[in-house]
């Protein structure tokens, strides 16, 4: 996994939230750098995938981690 710039924890965030705050943090980079979400949503990849297809951000990476969803996003 890239190291990224800046690492969003929202574990325990429901709902569109997750997406929501992905766009505001991700809006305030820097283009090339790389946010790294970290979700326990069980539907975050549709949301994350849907926000970088809707805005044109790089879906770089997504793990499982047990109940965990981690995500790099490239702006």
């Amino acid at each position: 996994m890239r190291a990224p710039d800046k690492t969003l924890d929202v574990q325990g965030v429901a709902g569109l939230r997750v997406r929501t705050l992905a766009l505001e943090t991700l809006e305030l980079m820097d283009r090339g750098q790389v946010l790294k979400v970290i979700t326990t949503q069980k539907d975050a990849r549709k949301q994350i995938a849907s926000l970088c297809r809707e805005e044109g951000f790089l879906f770089l990476e997504e793990v499982l981690d047990g109940s965990q969803h981690l995500f790099l996003i490239q702006r």
